[in-house]
């Protein structure tokens, strides 16, 4: 028996020592990316119209895969309460064996006199079967450990609750930056449809240009300076394309697309728009923003974690009482009793617990004090990014109304020099320089529109609640701050 168990325990060993690092097989790599090309390219729901703002941001908010990540990890916390709030349960242990031994276990006394043990005799005397099959159910359950649990549970909700604050601040993110990003989109939409004709315009007018030149039509310095204004043109009709090719790919992203997905916009450039305004006064705008926007919740919640942290060092410093009770069965023959049925309670102390509560205690008072510092800090922090929206906003909307006039000016130096053309009073550089302007000039437009949307984005994302914009506010203060159209 001896070499069998022997035998036994060296192949474990030696089989536990063989393990060796394996690489991941190429093939499983090339089916892993597979499925994740299938899954991003089913995750968004087919495009059947022009997508509207509300649809982008709807878009964003069901394909974004880092809030999905958020919305993971709230799960996951919520998930853990249930785990902790187990752990405040009795526990129930069943039990079941069986055993068998080659020989009986005889065993022999001898009396004990004078602290000496007697001569050992030759009886034996057996009191368990070679084999044997027991099993039993037994319950636990230890009051400390019944209350620690009933705190750690409650932390753990609290830490749920941090968890859909968290996901509430990527719905607001999200929700800014596909507004601003779907102004942009909107104005490359249709400016880059503008683009190619001017494009081809300037270069028959180079190429025009480089003919005369070589037939000494014209002195070579007004034929370079001219081909010189004309380059400049081109490089700045490249630029501009660079920049507005990115807005809508970038809007593609945002919405879960992949790249080069064909879709329309909803929203048409305009030579007017209709601007978003903000009639609430500063400090009722301060006061919701401290009483919603997720952060300051997290800061609440980590703080009522650090207060049950202080119980919970209170509860260590308690002795436990541990309430047990349990069946048991034998089917041993040499047993007056097969089953019997025990219970029993007792005391246990951890004096060590007893001797560091005071550091302990210290630690969670001074992380409770930090939440309500941190909490002080990021209000002050609220209510200055509340203040700095309302200005940005407000500047913005300045920004749109000089870009408004601005575009009405080159609009009609552009009428003014396209008539004058057509009577040959000017060369083509002039008509296309204007063209250009006018062309940039409605980009101005369209992009100042799009940053006031951007800034009133941020007004809302400040205050931390889109609904507080659409319901009447009813208040007796006087505006500090109204933005005017």
């Amino acid at each position: 028996y001896k070499i069998i168990l022997s035998t036994i325990a060296a192949g474990i060993l030696l089989a536990g020592c063989s393990v060796k690092p394996e690489p991941i097989l190429s093939e499983y790599v090339k089916e892993d990316v597979k499925n994740n090309l299938l899954f991003l390219n089913q995750i968004s729901q087919p495009i059947t119209k022009p997508i509207t703002l509300d649809e982008a941001i709807n878009r964003a908010i069901e394909n974004n895969l880092s809030k999905k990540l958020d919305l993971l990890s709230s799960a996951l916390a919520e998930q853990k309460i249930d785990i902790v709030a187990f752990e405040a349960l009795p526990s129930l242990t069943t039990k079941a064996g069986y055993s068998k031994r080659n020989n009986y276990a005889a065993s022999s006394s001898v009396p004990f006199t004078d602290g000496e043990p007697g001569e050992l005799s030759n009886s034996y005397s057996v009191s368990q079967d070679k084999e044997s099959k027991t099993a039993g159910v037994a319950f636990s359950w230890n009051i400390l450990d019944f209350g620690l649990s009933y705190v750690r549970a409650n932390q753990q909700a609290d830490r749920f609750l941090i968890a859909k604050e968290k996901e509430r601040k990527s719905i607001h993110n999200i929700k800014e930056e596909v507004r601003n990003t779907y102004y942009q989109a909107v104005s490359a939409d249709e400016l880059l449809q503008s683009i190619q004709p001017i494009m081809k315009e300037v270069q028959k007018a180079l190429d025009d240009s480089e003919k005369m030149t070589k037939l000494n039509l014209d002195s070579p310095i007004k034929s370079l300076t001219y081909q010189r204004e004309l380059l400049e043109v081109i490089r700045s009709l490249n630029t501009l394309e660079e920049n507005l090719l990115k807005s809508k790919t970038e809007l593609s992203k945002l919405m879960g697309l992949k790249p080069r997905t064909h879709f329309e916009l909803a929203e048409k450039i305009k030579d007017k728009y209709e601007l978003p305004n903000v009639e609430i006064p500063v400090e009722t705008l301060e006061k919701y923003a401290l009483e919603n926007r997720p952060e300051l919740q997290e800061t609440r919640y980590q703080e009522r974690i650090s207060q049950d942290e202080v119980r919970a060092v209170m509860l260590k410093m308690l002795p436990g009482i541990d309430l047990n009770a349990g069946y048991s069965s034998d089917n041993s023959k040499y047993l007056l009793n097969n089953d019997w049925i025990s219970y029993g309670t007792g005391v246990s102390w951890n004096l060590m617990n007893v001797f560091n509560s005071n550091l302990n205690h210290k630690l969670a008072e001074t992380q409770i004090e930090l939440a309500k510092q941190q909490k002080l800090a990021l209000s002050m922090a609220v209510i200055s990014q509340v203040h700095i929206s309302m200005l940005d906003f407000e500047q913005a909307k300045k920004d749109y109304k000089l870009s408004e006039k601005y575009f009405g000016v080159a609009k009609e130096i552009y009428k003014i020099i396209e008539n004058e053309n057509a009577l040959d009073v000017n060369g083509n550089l002039s008509l296309i320089k204007e063209k250009l302007n006018y062309l940039i000039s409605n980009l101005r437009l369209s992009s100042s529109y799009a940053k006031v949307q951007n800034s009133y984005g941020k007004v809302i994302s400040s205050v931390g609640n889109e609904e507080f914009f659409n319901k009447p506010v009813e208040t007796t203060q006087s505006p500090v701050l109204v933005v005017e159209e």
